[in-house]
């Protein structure tokens, strides 16, 4: 069983071209359901799994961990047997004839347009008055441009912290994306505000970077290495307090925001799909929820039938 899987790292590394994190990610859950056969005096042979087994799996699985990570580990075990019967080691695949749980929708955490703006001034905010090194100043206005592209653009955190300085295209106001899911590419409009942010970052950015070095990345930590997903939620949670009555807030809510806000302001569906780099229009779609509130308090107020207190 061992054999099969080192070649699915190798399928996934080279074949796929899959994101280092979602490799990460597939042979972790694949591991997981192996170790879970071992645990059961299971079958040693791929091939001898059956859907009873990944249905037993997925029920264990549900007792400790949320629907969504355990349909997202069914996923990866899909795509497991895939290969294999591509390459001839099973021949069938049991995780397809097992549903994933059903998810319950989930409602991001909502940012008015007045909060956006205040969490994306958290560096400038917080650096206001100090005397900054070189290094330091160069660091605030990284966080800067970082936040303004999250929110201006709708990146996700992955392809923010994988952007390369090459990407950027700030004469025509876009910037190249190229998504974790399959490394598909698209163009992203970038802001006029965060342009600037990113300008005014990259006249900076030598100053952390060592003596006489360079590097590809377009954000760097102190060390001028590629800044990590990780260190991005960092900073949000940072520059969060008071903003979400105590929720913790992901980079995925200036996402969230950038689209809500866009459909706010009569953006068409479409046009927000390609900006986020949706492939299916209903994975958009769960972004208008979020705007009727609003749709609600304009025609309460605009429609002269439709006043609550007028109602009988």
């Amino acid at each position: 069983m061992e054999d099969w899987l080192t070649a699915f790292a190798g399928y996934l590394s080279e074949g796929a071209a899959a994101a280092p994190l979602t490799r990460r990610a597939y042979l972790r859950d694949v591991g997981e359901f192996q170790r879970f056969l071992a645990e059961q005096g299971g079958p040693a042979d791929w091939a001898q799994v059956s859907e009873v087994q990944v249905l037993a799996w997925l029920a264990q699985g549900l007792k400790k961990s949320k629907r969504a990570t355990m349909a997202r580990k069914l996923m990866s075990l899909r795509s497991f047997y895939d290969f294999l019967q591509a390459q001839g080691a099973a021949p069938s695949n049991p995780a397809r004839l097992v549903r994933p749980p059903k998810q319950g929708r989930h409602l991001p955490a909502r940012l008015s347009v007045d909060e956006a703006f205040h969490l994306v001034m958290g560096p400038a905010r917080e650096s206001q008055g100090r005397e900054l090194t070189a290094s330091q100043k160069a660091a605030v206005l990284r966080d800067l441009a970082m936040l303004e592209v999250l929110y201006s653009s709708g990146l996700r955190v992955s392809e923010l912290t994988g952007l390369d300085r090459g990407h950027l295209r700030l004469d025509l106001g876009l910037v190249r994306v190229v998504s974790g899911k399959g490394g598909r590419e698209r163009w992203v409009p970038v802001g006029a505000k965060a342009s600037e942010a990113l300008q005014k970052y990259q006249e900076a950015r030598p100053a952390l970077l060592p003596p006489g070095q360079e590097q590809d990345a377009l954000f760097l930590n102190q060390h001028g290495r590629r800044l990590t997903p990780r260190s991005v939620q960092r900073l949000v949670t940072r520059f969060a307090g008071g903003l979400t009555a105590g929720r913790k807030l992901s980079p995925h809510a200036l996402r969230h925001a950038m689209a809500t806000h866009l459909l706010e302001g009569g953006a068409d569906l479409r046009s927000v799909q390609e900006m986020l780099g949706h492939q299916s229009l209903s994975t958009t779609q769960k972004y208008t929820h979020l705007t009727v509130d609003r749709l609600l308090r304009v025609y309460d107020q605009a429609h002269p039938r439709a006043r609550r207190e007028d109602k009988e």
